[in-house]
Parts: structure tokens; sequence; C-alpha cells
């Protein structure tokens, strides 16, 4: 395979594209679990026992 796109033959530039079409969907799957796994980090954050403030901290009526 030549380094310049132009004169690749037809199955060259289908191997290329198959291989990129490949790189980009294992890209889209890491993209989609980094973002399911901070998605659920934030949920088990906000859903776990909440701390109570300091008495210094809580206003008086």
């Amino acid at each position: 395979m030549s380094v310049d796109p132009a004169s690749w033959s037809a199955a060259e530039r289908a191997a290329f594209m198959a291989r990129r079409e490949q790189r980009n969907k294992a890209l889209a799957i890491l993209l989609f679990a980094l973002v399911a796994l901070f998605f659920g980090i934030t949920v088990v954050r906000m859903t776990g026992p909440q701390a109570k403030a300091p008495a210094s901290m809580v206003a008086a009526p």
C-alpha cells in the first residue's frame, strides 16, 4: 500500500475504510462506557448517605 491515498486501488481503499470503521466503533463504545461509568458514579454519590452540616453552620431561628 503506497503512502499517497490518491493512488490506492479500490481494494486498498475498501480495506482502509473497513479498518477506520472498526476503529470508530471501538472508540464509540469506549466513550459510551466512560460516560456510563461517570453517570453511575454520580448517581451513587448523590443517592448515598447525606452528611449533616455541623451545628455551627446551621442558622439559628
